[in-house]
């Protein structure tokens, strides 16, 4: 495929969103020539469970998740410089501003300037993933300086759940077995999030969405998308 794009930045909300929604496509895509991935991760994915855990054994989940989600992303080919993490409270998003979450991924955009954008679909269940949807639209909005591609993913476990889904895909990216592989070896790394079979997050689940994406566009392996904005440059 002639992928014309050649800085990506995904905007999902916790660690391994990212992964699950279009792991194996940021591996495809890492090992294409002049390609670059970025990640931007705003929320810390530890501190929804603050009415279980103090707040020293928190600062110490939310510091290993760190190096957890550098390990994992290493796997499908995201330099550990190009990740930028967030400090938004987890399952929370609503207890900030939109604005707040908007100016800091305008602030990552401005450094990064990347020409696609990848983030959550707008019908997801978790209020975080819907924040984080509404902030990619107004960021990547068109001015006369500006024109960045914007598509949004699906997350295994999140997008499905809000009835009707809504989930309508109109892009489909294919995937190698080595692509799969890579993903699927990254999420095993969140220990915490991996799930066994049927999860949604299991490896065997993963699997079988790939196949069934790939079966949609007449590819053996594939992950899905939605267009939201691209173009012509």
């Amino acid at each position: 495929m002639n992928f014309k794009y050649k800085k990506i930045l995904t905007f999902f909300a916790h660690p391994d969103d990212e992964t699950l929604a279009a792991g194996a496509t940021i591996h495809n895509l890492s090992k294409k020539k002049n390609c670059e991935i970025f990640v931007a991760i705003p929320n810390t994915g530890i501190d929804g469970r603050k009415n279980k855990i103090n707040i020293k054994k928190r600062n110490l989940l939310k510091k290993a998740l760190k190096n957890e989600t550098s390990q994992a992303l290493n796997k499908i080919g995201v330099n550990k410089k190009n990740i930028f993490f967030g400090n938004f409270k987890d399952n929370e998003s609503d207890s900030h501003s939109l604005l707040e979450i908007i100016h800091w991924l305008e602030n990552i955009i401005s450094k990064v300037k990347p020409d696609l954008v990848l983030t959550h679909h707008r019908y997801c269940t978790n209020i975080d993933h819907r924040y984080c949807h509404e902030a990619a639209i107004v960021a990547t909005r068109a001015k006369h300086n500006q024109h960045i591609a914007l598509m949004a993913a699906e997350v295994p476990s999140s997008t499905g759940y809000l009835k009707p889904t809504n989930w309508e895909p109109n892009f489909f990216y294919s995937i190698s077995e080595n692509d799969l592989k890579a993903k699927i070896s990254a999420m095993e790394t969140f220990k915490s999030e991996v799930q066994k079979d049927p999860g949604p997050r299991s490896p065997e689940v993963l699997r079988a969405l790939a196949k069934v994406r790939g079966s949609q566009s007449g590819f053996y392996f594939a992950e899905s998308f939605i267009i939201h904005n691209i173009y012509n440059l």
